[in-house]
């Protein structure tokens, strides 16, 4: 009997160890160190969405970026509509950044050069423009946001800038 009872014993200690770990729906998550948990930011920033006052529909396709922006552990993303509210907001206060439209960031680049805290200028090109067109502008603009319908072009093209302008700042 007792020769049984070591034998099923040092079975079962192999068998034990051999076996993986099998979870439960959701048990993956609530472990220690391995949750599902929303990237945040290493450089947090202050961004302007410049929407032109020709097309103010589009303020309201804006809200869900301004969210993912907020997540992600950007301090402010403000929304302004048109020239002149992008004006008064470069004076009033200061931002790390701008993201404008492809088509109207040539005209916005002297405005922005005239703020006091000379923001970076993010360009958001339209998902259905021609590859010609994005290399080219890839020349003018160092950051291009190039699917505006993928979220992650947003915050890598945002995170990119703003290690660009820490690594400018430091130097100074």
């Amino acid at each position: 009997m007792r020769r049984i009872i070591i034998y099923f014993s040092i079975v079962n200690c192999i068998l034990m160890t051999s076996m993986s770990v099998s979870n439960a729906c959701g048990d993956k998550s609530l472990r220690i160190g391995r949750g599902v948990r929303f990237q945040r930011t290493g450089h947090p920033a202050s961004i302007l969405i410049y929407i032109p006052s020709t097309a103010p529909g589009n303020v309201a396709r804006v809200d869900p970026l301004r969210t993912l922006l907020k997540k992600a552990g950007h301090k402010t993303a403000r929304t302004v509509l048109g020239v002149d509210q992008l004006d008064e907001a470069l004076r009033s206060g200061h931002y790390d950044l701008v993201l404008s439209s492809l088509t109207e960031a040539g005209g916005l680049q002297s405005h922005i050069a005239s703020s006091q805290s000379r923001p970076v200028l993010v360009a958001v090109a339209p998902s259905k423009v021609p590859k010609a067109e994005v290399r080219a502008a890839e020349r003018l603009y160092k950051y291009i946001v190039k699917d505006s319908g993928n979220p992650e072009q947003y915050l890598t093209a945002v995170e990119q800038a703003m290690k660009a302008r820490q690594a400018v700042q430091a130097k100074a």
